[in-house]
């Protein structure tokens, strides 16, 4: 999006909001988020109730844009500074904002990346393999800390892939006794079968005990490692749960 178009939406929250619904409901036609009946009775504050379910919900209901607590408006600005890679801290003294807010703003945009992968599946629903990496909060890294995914990385010249391998952990690539290196928390490997190489988060340089023994080979001058190496420099925060978030 330009950005003469960006700061038409910006204008006022009125703008911002008929830009977002744009992509909510088709032809303006709304239905319940429930259980999708169309026949709706409009009540007074502008929601709608269903008269199947009796489901009240409001246009973003059950959306991504219904968490966090942020205007339209403000959607839209804290998109833009997603998309110029203003980290979280920066992000809130920018939009005024609490730093709570704005990292749970960010994760919600990162989920809906993930959301949107191929592999999505596998982080979704009551038997989602990685089901932790949706939380916000705290304490959810430590109690499946022996349980690390791991990612397989294919393709380059803009068209490269991180798949979740589903039946592989971080013990699993060390019991492969392939040659590993990293780079702060990222952990990565030589080539595996189809993928150019295997990628996870990992606690630390030496990981359960085993020292990464180095003098894997990757071509960083271009494709999708050309990207990744300065990014994941920052990651050391990032825990092996929440990796897939920045990962995707």
């Amino acid at each position: 999006m330009d950005l003469d178009t960006y700061e038409s939406l910006i204008q006022s929250d009125n703008a911002a909001r008929r830009y977002l619904l744009g992509f909510c409901w088709s032809n303006h036609q709304r239905f319940c988020p429930r259980c999708r009946e169309r026949k709706l009775y409009r009540l007074r504050d502008e929601r709608r109730r269903c008269g199947r379910c009796g489901y009240t919900f409001h246009d973003f209901s059950l959306r991504w844009t219904n968490e966090a607590g942020l205007s339209p408006g403000q959607w839209l600005r804290l998109i833009k500074l997603f998309e110029l890679e203003v980290g979280p801290t920066q992000a809130a003294e920018q939009m005024g904002l609490a730093y709570n807010t704005i990292y749970k703003a960010m994760c919600v945009l990162r989920r809906t990346i993930l959301a949107h992968a191929p592999d999505a599946q596998f982080f979704f629903g009551p038997e989602a393999i990685v089901p932790q990496v949706f939380a916000c909060g705290k304490g959810t890294a430590d109690a499946h800390a022996d349980r690390i995914p791991v990612f397989g990385l294919t393709g380059g010249n803009g068209d490269s892939a991180a798949t979740l391998i589903p039946d592989m952990w971080a013990e699993t690539v060390y019991a492969l006794n392939l040659k590993t290196a990293s780079q702060g928390r990222i952990v990565y490997t030589d080539r595996y079968r189809n993928y150019d190489a295997l990628v996870f988060c990992g606690q630390s340089y030496q990981c359960h005990g085993r020292q990464h023994c180095g003098g894997v080979f990757v071509d960083s001058s271009k494709g999708f490692w050309s990207f990744a190496k300065d990014r994941f420099r920052r990651m050391n925060g990032v825990s092996p749960l929440k990796f897939p978030l920045y990962l995707k």
